[in-house]
């Protein structure tokens, strides 16, 4: 970078003779004359009398010129953000035996903006007393959040979320009980300099539809109330047919994934996790597509991707 310049801006460049009596060789410079007054100084000077790299210091020149011709590149008017979600089953495969640290290299691999988890444990007993998070956050280089949903041998248990995009609000949003104690974890982001709310959720999976549905009506009564653009995600334990889902689809929400099953990995027959996006002031959001990834051994869910 150059100190005080701009990038974008134009450049004169003139190329004096050797200054008499300097040691130093020949001097480029780059000065704003009669270009405006944004413009920046550059001055290269060579080490040698001879100047042995003036091809090199002559490719300087070349690149400032093509700025006098061309004007600044426009901001893209959209970007693409890929949402990853995954059942987790508390960091173990489907027979029990803990792999937590081969799902944060698979993780990883996918290269997604948003990670959405599920069944996430924070110091328990059983998951060997790590924070399953702060593990998965530092194989990724994402940034980790927590939403408990009650105590659990020793430690907490419930989802978590990884971020690339800037967080600047986190919070849980507690839920109507089921067969356990329930919350959704509500984060604010910026995308393009704008927010972008994004809940990571995991509903009641007991047959009895009643409590998943409670808690789909109080989430969507708290997001009603958040003028946003929203990414809402999960584990909804429901299929889009059933009256939970449909809930969202009649509050504007449309799904971010193609339809397919996700449960159980290793012969998958149901489509219960979902990547749901509704628009709001300052971005429209849009699917790309998406696909239940074929990964059928390191957890009891497949994992979903969606493009955004």
């Amino acid at each position: 970078p150059l100190p005080g310049a701009r990038e974008g801006l134009p450049y004169a460049l003139t190329f004096p003779q050797k200054r008499p009596g300097s040691s130093e060789g020949a001097v480029l410079s780059a000065s704003p004359s009669g270009l405006g007054s944004d413009c920046a100084t550059l001055v290269v000077m060579s080490r040698s009398k001879q100047l042995r790299h003036v091809r090199s210091l002559l490719l300087v020149p070349v690149a400032l010129l093509a700025a006098c011709a061309t004007t600044s590149a426009p901001e893209p008017s959209s970007t693409e953000i890929t949402v990853l979600i995954w059942n987790i089953l508390h960091g173990a495969d489907d027979e029990g035996e803990l792999n937590l640290e081969a799902k944060g290299r698979y993780i990883a691999e996918q290269a997604a903006d948003l990670v959405l988890l599920q069944e996430i444990a924070e110091n328990c007993e059983r998951t060997g007393g790590i924070d399953q998070m702060a593990v998965l956050g530092e194989i990724t280089g994402m940034s980790p959040a927590f939403g408990s949903f009650m105590p659990y041998q020793g430690g907490r248990y419930g989802l978590g979320t990884l971020s690339g995009l800037p967080v600047t609000e986190s919070r849980t949003f507690r839920l109507p009980e089921g067969g356990e104690p329930r919350v959704a974890l509500l984060q604010k982001m910026q995308v393009r300099g704008r927010t972008l709310l994004v809940a990571n959720l995991h509903f009641d999976w007991r047959d009895d539809d009643s409590a998943r549905f409670a808690q789909a009506r109080a989430l969507l009564a708290e997001l009603d109330t958040l003028d946003l653009p929203m990414i809402v995600a999960g584990d909804f334990n429901d299929i889009p047919e059933s009256r939970t889902m449909q809930a969202f689809f009649t509050a504007g929400f449309v799904t971010a994934e193609s339809p397919g099953p996700s449960f159980n990995a290793r012969t998958p027959t149901i489509d219960i996790d979902h990547i749901l996006i509704r628009s709001g002031p300052g971005l429209e959001l849009e699917s790309l597509g998406g696909e239940v990834l074929d990964e059928p051994t390191l957890s009891d869910h497949r994992p979903v991707v969606g493009r955004i």
